[in-house]
């Protein structure tokens, strides 16, 4: 009965915290004083939270926000794009062994909405919440590509700004790329956005045929990819957005 009373009181506990950062990103000690607990508590609370990705950290390392599995649990976890789109990703780590996201594109850039980390040495930053010009990473040339004419042409109008020495920044270039990203039905990018970091993408299409998010898949630059594998990890990838696309998204 005492095991049962203190689980509850473990539930409650955690509640209470996530409430205390829904509205507000926070950190361990303004948790605590929000929630009257002890420090202690709250760091081990917030730290299996955290495994669980109901919570994660913001940029700074120290203040923490609900996690994309809170997010996608709130808004249905069996209808939203991102709630169909885990178990797939999920998978895809376990295959791959590296980091897996979703993404959509939003006016000039991709937001980047779930993220599934590997059990890696090296861990890779989490993205979701963020926005990243389209023609520096894969899943914002994969959703490029399959724009329109006229949508492309306003975004290479902007410009193409240089993030790396290997970024893109040519109308040129772009529509080559993009004519090859149509044809292969993924992209690579290779530290065209940060150095020592690359990325594979494929496009996700609703029930009418349009392509309405893009799954990725991204590692560090030194192992990912090899020689060996690049080809199996584009299958695996590509599989993976395939097997979305039939759940008949609308």
């Amino acid at each position: 009965m005492a095991s049962a009373s203190a689980g509850i009181q473990s539930i409650e506990r955690a509640f209470s915290v996530l409430l205390a950062i829904a509205t507000e990103p926070a950190g361990i000690t303004d948790v605590a004083r929000r929630v009257s607990l002890p420090v202690s508590t709250v760091a081990r609370l917030l730290s299996t939270l955290e495994h669980l990705n109901a919570v994660i950290r913001q940029d700074d390392g120290v203040s923490y926000r609900i996690g994309p599995m809170v997010s996608s649990l709130a808004a249905g976890n069996d209808t939203t794009l991102i709630g169909r789109a885990r178990p797939f990703l999920a998978e895809l780590v376990e295959r791959v062994g590296e980091t897996a996201g979703l993404s959509v594109i939003d006016g000039d850039e991709v937001l980047y909405l779930d993220h599934v980390s590997a059990e890696t040495v090296i861990q890779i930053q989490d993205w979701t919440g963020k926005r990243v010009p389209l023609h520096v990473v894969s899943s914002g040339l994969v959703l490029l590509a399959h724009e329109t004419p006229q949508r492309i042409a306003a975004t290479v109008a902007k410009g193409l700004d240089p993030f790396t020495e290997h970024t893109m920044t040519t109308k040129s270039q772009l529509s080559k790329r993009l004519a090859s990203i149509r044809e292969a039905g993924f992209a690579w990018t290779l530290e065209e956005f940060q150095i020592g970091l690359n990325s594979i993408a494929a496009p996700v299409f609703n029930s009418a045929g349009h392509v309405v998010a893009a799954i990725h898949c991204h590692g560090p630059s030194y192992r990912f990819p090899t020689a060996s594998n690049r080809d199996q990890i584009a299958a695996a990838v590509v599989a993976a957005a395939r097997r979305l696309s039939a759940t008949k998204i609308n």
